[in-house]
């Protein structure tokens, strides 16, 4: 057998096996790109892709929130494979957001690959988790991969969410609960809604997702900025799910002006959801996460079972570590 290369490239990877190039979240000339997600992070120099192959959530999510459009693609479902020159290419659940993909990669030889993308191995409201499957070479993201950052139950994140929301409301202030706008937002919303609140979306970014979701299956009831109902709501009793606090004020000030929002400031309370309340960032928050903990990374990496494991993201030298020491040959990805 030829010998695996994975090799960095603007924000993702370019994996080189025998003839086969495939880059994984990037863009890079002349080659086909397997796209995880839509997260700005997964998506630089896409328009230099020859090819590009995600799901229809991803392509939805992606159209939503840019203006440019996506050439050369392919739409692929998850469980089915999609045959490349040298390799065939299938589409796994990642459980992190909307179309959000593992790529399981065989090759004509028998060799396999999977790449993660951002996963999660938990199920939340609205995404079902990441299932581990058995090949050759892992390459996995490694976000929250140091022993620090363990999550408690989602469960029981869910009910310190919504026991800071009856608190607040019961009191006559809006707790603002801060969170990505692809993904987070709209699980915030689906859990706030499922415990009885009138929910606000505070950013038009997460309002386009939200109807992405809908249009997905997804039910997500919430009132924009602009709806008339949103007036009253903000005096009797309500949420904001905002994915930017500062795009928030400003437009609440536009729409309200300056008197008016003074008053509405006064009462507001804000939360972050994100893992990085945890650990040594502490703030203000909940431990409302689209990845895996550091435990589930490693829980997944055994369960793959790899010869070779490579570890990408800002821990994936930890991560490492810590899979070496638990029986997987790692190495980071940097």
């Amino acid at each position: 057998m030829a010998t695996v290369s994975v090799k960095k490239s603007g924000t993702g990877f370019l994996l080189e096996y025998g003839d086969v190039r495939l880059a994984l979240d990037t863009g890079v000339k002349g080659e086909t790109t397997l796209l995880s997600h839509s997260h700005s992070d997964h998506i630089g120099g896409l328009k230099h892709a020859a090819h590009i192959i995600a799901t229809k959530g991803t392509f939805d999510t992606w159209k939503a929130r840019r203006s440019d459009n996506l050439r050369n693609r392919t739409e692929i479902k998850y469980g089915d494979m999609f045959g490349q020159i040298g390799a065939n290419i299938t589409a796994l659940n990642a459980g992190h957001v909307l179309g959000s993909t593992m790529f399981h990669i065989e090759f004509h030889d028998g060799l396999t690959v999977l790449y993660t993308g951002d996963f999660n191995n938990v199920d939340s409201l609205i995404h079902s988790a990441a299932t581990p499957v058995e090949v050759d070479v892992l390459i996995t993201e490694a976000t929250y991969g140091a022993p620090s950052w363990v999550f408690p139950k989602r469960k029981s994140v869910y009910n310190n969410i919504l026991d800071a929301a009856t608190q607040h409301v019961d009191e006559g202030r809006i707790p603002v609960f801060l969170a990505y706008s692809l993904g987070k937002s709209q699980e915030a919303i689906a859990l706030l809604q499922s415990g009885g609140f009138r929910v606000i979306s505070g950013n038009t970014s997460i309002d386009k997702v939200c109807s992405v979701y809908k249009r997905h299956g997804v039910d997500l009831r919430h009132l924009t900025l602009r709806a008339p109902e949103t007036t009253d709501a903000l005096k009797d009793g309500v949420v904001i799910v905002s994915s930017s606090s500062r795009h928030t004020i400003n437009s609440m000030k536009k729409l309200y002006g300056e008197k008016a929002f003074s008053k509405i400031e006064s009462r507001l309370e804000y939360y972050d959801l994100s893992g990085w309340t945890l650990g040594k960032f502490r703030r203000r928050g909940f431990p409302l996460s689209a990845h895996s903990d550091y435990k589930g990374l490693v829980e997944f990496a055994k369960s793959v079972n790899p010869r070779v494991a490579y570890c990408f993201t800002e821990n994936g030298r930890t991560l490492s570590k810590h899979l070496s020491e638990n029986g997987v040959n790692a190495v980071p990805l940097e």
